[in-house]
């Protein structure tokens, strides 16, 4: 397939993010980074603030990490992530996507979770190689998951 062929957008977008949320879920940064701009910026559920290019992304999943690490943090681990609804358009030479990821997990005891629901939104580029990337991510967590 001819990565500059813009023909199938949608398929582009849902095979980056797919790819994406597999590199989380075996816990690969640098892989997910490889998907993104430099310059990228992310409204991130665990964040108030805006998060700017890779190294503030850095600090952000150290928190993250540190939150997790608290005897308060929830006790559920992540087993699934499934891209839902997903639509895409080309707006002035970028793809605008939006799509709802299903988190699923399981508690300590291996017993499933209710499924956390976000809203996403990502504006993404096909840089001048062909390769698409993400310039812009926002997450918008609406449903936490819980114990069932």
């Amino acid at each position: 397939m001819d990565p500059t062929d813009r023909s199938q957008p949608h398929e582009d977008v849902h095979r980056l993010l797919t790819g994406m949320y597999a590199d989380y879920l075996r816990g690969a940064p640098a892989a997910i980074d490889a998907r993104l701009t430099e310059d990228v910026t992310i409204f991130d559920s665990a964040s108030d603030a805006l998060v700017t290019g890779l190294e503030e992304l850095a600090v952000l999943r150290g928190r993250r990490a540190e939150v997790a690490a608290e005897p308060s943090a929830p006790t559920w681990t992540e087993t699934s992530l499934t891209v839902e609804d997903l639509r895409v358009r080309e707006v002035g030479g970028v793809l605008v996507a939006t799509w709802w990821l299903r988190v699923d997990g399981t508690d300590p005891d291996g017993a499933a979770v209710s499924p956390e629901l976000s809203r996403n939104t990502a504006v993404l580029q096909h840089r001048a190689d062909g390769a698409l990337r993400i310039l812009h991510l926002h997450e918008d967590v609406r449903q936490e998951a819980h114990p069932v």
